[in-house]
């Protein structure tokens, strides 16, 4: 049995030579004399809840008359590939989707694959609630535990077509484990091709089309008994594979919303049983739109919607006890400075951490979100819907990718926009994420030290790390954030994840104090030298109570007041402080350096990060020569070994790296180091009087 035997050219040739003879043959003899049928399919996928028109989106109306119009006098079908509800708009999302389900009904869908989006509120939801509203099919020949139908068989003008629906087996990842449990999402490619295979050779089927909630990246995968494939789930438009290789289906995918519609023509040989793609297109919203005459019933069900929506908008989700706000420059307006850190930015970041962490099986280790996505304050006390939008009004998707600390620190280093029209884009990071930098660093070298869960981050680890999609593609210029993992298509809307963050979680409050603050040392110190530390960003710009900074070196704690002054329009640097302080006789580089405000904050970096410490600071305490336990020599030795680490660090700018080499070498190369130091004088005459010391030293 052949699908694949391709008749194009041939049904070309037979117009051309009716029309060159002259005569007129009504098209439904013409197909009855030659034993064929023709058809048309409509297809669309992740629809989203994208009912409305507006500047991107044709609208359900819209698209309506597209469909009508593209199959014209044919029998047809109109199809979907999942993903039609949830992550939806403001309006969709407030009404549960309900106008999506209903404007979908009046366009006549028949049938669609089960989307990971159906699932979204677990499998009870969708057995329950969506299916019962929906006029359509859904299908999940892959959702083994449900009581989804794999395929529907519809007749179009005499041939049976079987449309056979499956959704990306990453499930698991997608959604919260809880609302699938006892359900097996198995491989979608595997059960497309067992269905078509048993449905083609027992006959029930003349043609099958697989609707399949996933991206195609290889056509011949699929068995030689699937004719189309519509893909879906990954929203990206994929134009029709026309110059195909035999036995390959045609595989089309409708990118999302109501902004593209795949369109198909086919005419069938009852006779050699052979399917003819006559024409296979992908209409874009200019096309769509071109049809020019909205459904009128479908608008009124829109404009019904969008009045409900208005209406359910002012209800009450939430309510906070410290107000969300952005940051601003001295006298300016509310989100004037998206270079200084936030409130509001930390908590979005907070709330996309938890959203992954919680509506997902994947845990996220941290949050970030980019300050120019926040879009508006929030007061304390009651929190409506329509406020929680305003704050975040995008509609991305929450999501996640997996970076290196490397990366993540990159990323950091990436909030300074030198050359830019913003100087500094600050990005928000959640709770559990502090940091110490140097506003006075070069480019690139900004970043002094980071924790993660009040442990350093460790650059070879891999991190979870969750916010938007815009974000986490490189948005505002951070590629290092677009450099991990391939990010999944998780359906979490970011409107969603904060409401459900505020509804979910009572006592959720502002991070007090701040997770950054910028520490300016000389350049070099020594222990017990008095220095002076520079301070910044240690306030928020909007009513931060902070007004005492305390600095900490080991036993050494000095406390100053805090300037409140905002620093240049923006930049990052709200809030400064100098102090002075000696450094401890026992301080090393690994010596902590701390920064706590009577507001909350509190961030630490070894003093190692922040300047070069020469005298008592450069041994290691348990490393070889150290005269500790891992002491490798006698303590003779080991002086001699910080002689000559002194000597050759001062000479070759190798500091603390060359006493520890050495202090480790000596020991056990005496006879040798006379030769050595010989050899040196020879190859740098400029330094022989400082090797001649240190022969006399040894």
């Amino acid at each position: 049995m052949s699908h694949r035997i391709p008749r194009r050219g041939l049904a070309a040739l037979t117009v051309l030579s009716v029309s060159t003879l002259g005569l007129v043959v009504p098209a439904g003899a013409q197909e009855e004399e030659n034993g064929s049928a023709r058809f048309h399919i409509s297809n669309i996928t992740d629809f989203h809840g994208h009912f409305a028109a507006n500047k991107s989106d044709p609208g359900a109306a819209m698209l309506k008359c597209a469909v009508d119009k593209e199959a014209g006098d044919l029998p047809s079908s109109f199809v979907a590939s999942g993903d039609l509800v949830g992550g939806s708009p403001y309006a969709s999302a407030l009404l549960e989707d309900e106008p999506a389900i209903e404007t979908l009904n009046q366009m006549g869908l028949e049938v669609s694959a089960v989307g990971n989006h159906e699932f979204d509120k677990g499998y009870a939801d969708l057995k329950d609630r969506i299916e019962p509203a929906a006029d359509w099919d859904y299908l999940g020949a892959n959702a083994e535990g449900t009581e989804l139908a794999s395929y529907k068989i519809v007749d179009l003008d005499g041939v049976k077509v079987a449309y056979v629906g499956t959704v990306t087996d990453d499930m698991p990842n997608l959604v919260s484990p809880g609302g699938i449990e006892g359900i097996e999402f198995t491989d979608p490619v595997a059960a497309t091709n067992k269905v078509a295979d048993e449905l083609t050779e027992s006959g029930e089927a003349d043609v099958v089309v697989g609707l399949f909630h996933e991206g195609v990246t290889d056509p011949a995968a699929f068995s030689e008994n699937v004719d189309v494939v519509f893909a879906g789930h990954t929203h990206q438009p994929v134009e029709p594979n026309l110059d195909r290789p035999e036995g390959v289906p045609l595989v089309m995918q409708a990118g999302s919303y109501s902004q593209y519609l795949n369109s198909v023509d086919f005419s069938y040989d009852r006779e050699s049983d052979t399917l003819t793609v006559d024409s296979a297109e992908l209409l874009d919203a200019a096309a769509i739109n071109a049809c020019g005459n909205p459904d009128p019933a479908i608008e009124a069900t829109v404009k019904g919607a969008e009045e409900a929506a208005e209406e359910e908008g002012a209800k009450v989700v939430a309510e906070i006890d410290a107000p969300l706000t952005r940051g601003v420059n001295a006298g300016g307006d509310p989100g004037s400075n998206r270079g200084v850190e936030s409130t509001a930015n930390n908590f979005l970041a907070d709330a996309a951490r938890w959203a992954i962490s919680n509506k997902t099986s994947v845990t996220a280790d941290i949050g970030v979100m980019n300050a120019g996505g926040v879009r508006d304050d929030l007061d304390a006390g009651e929190v409506t819907y329509a406020e929680a939008f305003a704050v975040q009004p995008f509609g991305n998707e929450i999501t996640y990718t997996r970076l290196t600390g490397e990366q993540f620190k990159k990323a950091l280093e990436q909030q300074w926009k030198d050359g830019g029209e913003r100087p500094v884009l600050s990005l928000g990071v959640s709770d559990n994420v502090s940091y110490v930098y140097d506003v006075e660093a070069p480019a690139g070298e900004r970043i002094k030290s980071v924790t993660v869960d009040g442990e350093p981050l460790d650059p070879g680890r891999e991190y979870v790390v969750a916010g938007s999609t815009f974000l986490l593609e490189g948005g505002d210029s951070f590629s290092a954030l677009a450099e991990g993992s391939e990010l999944a298509a998780t359906g979490l809307m970011d409107i969603e994840a904060f409401v459900s963050y505020l509804r979910d979680n009572e006592d959720a409050a502002p991070r007090a104090g701040q997770s950054n603050v910028s520490v300016h040392l000389p350049e070099k110190a020594a222990a017990g030298e008095e220095i002076t530390v520079e301070l910044s960003s240690l306030i928020y710009s909007v009513d931060d109570p902070a007004k005492k900074v305390t600095v900490r070196v080991g036993d050494t704690e000095v406390e100053a007041d805090i300037d409140p002054d905002l620093g240049e329009p923006g930049h990052g640097e709200a809030g400064k402080a100098s102090v002075t302080l000696t450094l401890p006789e026992d301080a090393t580089a690994e010596t902590e350096l701390t920064v706590t405000t009577d507001a909350g904050t509190e961030v630490s970096a070894p003093l190692g990060s922040l300047t070069e410490i020469d005298g008592s600071g450069d041994d290691k305490p348990g490393e070889p020569g150290s005269g500790d336990d891992g002491s490798s020599g006698s303590s003779g030795s080991s002086e001699s070994g910080k002689i000559v680490g002194g000597v050759l660090g001062g000479l070759l700018g190798l500091g603390a790296l060359v006493t520890a080499l050495l202090a480790f070498l000596l020991p056990g190369v005496p006879g040798a180091l006379p030769g050595a130091l010989d050899r040196l004088s020879e190859q740098f005459p400029q330094a022989a009087p400082f090797i001649d010391q240190l022969k006399n030293a040894l």
